[in-house]
């Protein structure tokens, strides 16, 4: 289900890298967050590499670097192409400041299915290709995981959106409005956390959602299904968020809001501090 006509991201981005490189293949941005402030912007390092470099899966991954070290967190959007959502938080996400840690963005990671907003891409659902325990089963995928591994990170976020609401009776069925946390490095209790804080923030002041629309905890992803979460889990033993937004009687605007404010509330429980006031 497509959230609006394809648009030229990377023609609407003023944000200049301090060096590009190609690397295996890959485009990656790196970068570390300070919710909502710009205090540390001017010190903030950036590098971009670019994924499938001349193939019709290329895009850009990018890597942004605060000058105090802190964890490496990966956030990814565009798996489906369709979820436009996801795509436009993520490059939302690339331009925040922060001032501690490395977050490393890639907002159109099936470029394909971006371009065309279509779920699947010219090889099939790209959320389908990381099996446990084995090699990715496309190019593309092997390029995210060989870039991932590459970065060693502390967690990785994963965006996307549903048609329903997960574990509700309210629309059709889905896995809106829940975070799916992995199987390692404290995914379940963080994810707990992060749903309270934005229920509190986006939910409970709302006057147009009311409680169906709260965030949930989902199943926690182990390695039983060849998803990009599951990988994390179970070859990484990393913490790793699969975060779904409705798409269920809301816009685009107001899922990717929510979308910027998960990923701003796990950033901060991974010590990527961010000053981030939802709207």
């Amino acid at each position: 289900m497509k959230d609006r006509p394809a648009t030229k991201h990377s023609q609407q981005r003023s944000t200049t890298s301090r060096r590009a490189l190609i690397v295996g293949g890959s485009a990656t941005t790196l970068g570390a967050v300070t919710f909502g402030t710009v205090s540390g912007e001017e010190s903030v390092t950036e590098e971009v590499r670019t994924l499938r470099s001349g193939t019709r899966y290329e895009t850009p991954a990018y890597i942004r670097e605060a000058p105090a070290a802190g964890e490496t967190v990966v956030v990814l959007g565009g798996v489906h192409g369709s979820e436009t959502a996801g795509v436009d938080a993520a490059h939302t996400v690339r331009e925040w400041a922060f001032e501690q840690g490395t977050l490393v963005v890639i907002p159109e990671a099936n470029a394909p299915a971006v371009r065309a907003q279509t779920y699947s891409g010219p090889d099939g659902d790209l959320n389908q290709q990381f099996p446990a325990g084995r090699s990715p089963t496309t190019p593309i995928a092997a390029a995210l995981w060989e870039f991932i591994t590459e970065l060693d990170p502390a967690a990785v976020i994963d965006m996307h959106s549903s048609m329903g609401i997960w574990g509700s009776s309210r629309g059709p069925s889905g896995f809106g409005q829940a975070i799916f946390p992995s199987a390692a490095g404290g995914s379940r209790e963080i994810a707990g956390r992060v749903n309270r804080s934005l229920n509190e923030k986006l939910i409970s002041a709302s006057e147009e959602y009311d409680s169906a629309y709260e965030f949930t905890l989902g199943n926690t992803l182990g390695g039983e299904h060849p998803r990009l979460i599951h990988k994390v889990a179970a070859d990484l033993d990393r913490a790793g968020y699969l975060t779904e937004v409705t798409r269920h009687d809301t816009d685009l605007a107001t899922r990717t809001r929510w979308s910027e404010a998960v990923a701003a509330e796990l950033l901060e429980n991974h010590g990527i501090e961010v000053e981030y006031t939802p709207e």
